[in-house]
C-alpha cells in the first residue's frame, strides 16, 4: 500500500480514528503565517502531537521565519517538519541543519501555481529539485497553491510539473493537491508514482473535521496504487 498522510488534524478524535484505520502520517498545521482553517497554536499542537501513536509519523506543517520554525519544532516535537510557505533555499538548508541536531527531519513543499511554475525563488522544477537536494531535506512534497490559499486549495497539481519534480528527484516525493478517493488513480501516474500521497480537504466533511468513510475510502484507493521504485 502506498503510504498516506492526512493533513490538517485539529482534534484527538480524528487522530485516534485515522490511526486506527491505518494512516501512515498525520499533519498538524502550526502557527502558519496565513489564515487557514486548520491552524493550531504551538501549545495545542504539542498536545495533539503527544496523542499521535509512535507507529504514525507526526508532521508539523508550518512556515515563516526560520528561527520561529525551529522554536516551534522544539516545542511540538514532531518527527517531521513540512516547510510549506515562502522559505528560501538558504533558509531551508539552515532549518534542516538546525533540526537535524534535534533528530527532526525536514520536508520541503514545492507549491505549484496555476501556470505550472513553482511558487519558489527557483521556478524551474528540475533546477529547484537539484538545489534543494543539497539543502539536507529528507523529502519533497508537491502541492498546488493559489494567491488565496497556499495549501489545502483542493486543486489538483499540474501533472507536467509534478512529473518534472518526480523524475529529477532522488529524494522521496509526496504528492498532494486536491486528491480524493475518486480521483486518486487518475491523478497518480502509473509510470512515475510518488513515494506517498497527502490528503486534506478530500477527506473532510467540514474544515478541520475528518469523515471516517472518506478516510476509509481514500485508504482503500491507495492500496492499489503503484509503488515508486528505489525512492
Amino acid at each position: 500500500m502506498m503510504p498516506v498522510k492526512i493533513c490538517g488534524m485539529t482534534n484527538e478524535e480524528d487522530i485516534f480514528m485515522c490511526s486506527q484505520l491505518g494512516v501512515h502520517a498525520l499533519g498538524l498545521v502550526v502557527e502558519y503565517p496565513v489564515s487557514v482553517p486548520w491552524n493550531l497554536t504551538v501549545h495545542r499542537a504539542a498536545s495533539l502531537c503527544y496523542a499521535i501513536p509512535s507507529t504514525v509519523t507526526a508532521c508539523m506543517v508550518t512556515g515563516g521565519k526560520p528561527d520561529d520554525i525551529i522554536a516551534r519544532a522544539k516545542r511540538v516535537r514532531p518527527q517531521l517538519v513540512q516547510l510549506h510557505f515562502e522559505e528560501t533555499l538558504e533558509e531551508t538548508a539552515y532549518i534542516a541543519k538546525s533540526l537535524a541536531a534535534e533528530q527532526i527531519r525536514v520536508m520541503k513543499a514545492l507549491r505549484v501555481g496555476p501556470s505550472g511554475r513553482l511558487l519558489f525563488e527557483i521556478e524551474d522544477p528540475t533546477e529547484a529539485v537539484r538545489l534543494i537536494a543539497q539543502a539536507g531535506v529528507a523529502a519533497l512534497l508537491v502541492d498546488s497553491g493559489t494567491a488565496e490559499r497556499p495549501g489545502g486549495s483542493g486543486i489538483v497539481v499540474n501533472q507536467k510539473t509534478y512529473r518534472a519534480v518526480a523524475a529529477a528527484s532522488n529524494l522521496p516525493v509526496v504528492l498532494a493537491g486536491g486528491l480524493t478517493a475518486q480521483n486518486l488513480h487518475a491523478t497518480v501516474p502509473a509510470d512515475l508514482p510518488p513515494s506517498a500521497v497527502d490528503v486534506l480537504s478530500g477527506v473532510e466533511g467540514e474544515p478541520g473535521r475528518k469523515e471516517k468513510e472518506k478516510v476509509r475510502a481514500f485508504l482503500h484507493a491507495a492500496k492499489s496504487l503503484p509503488k515508486r521504485s528505489g525512492k
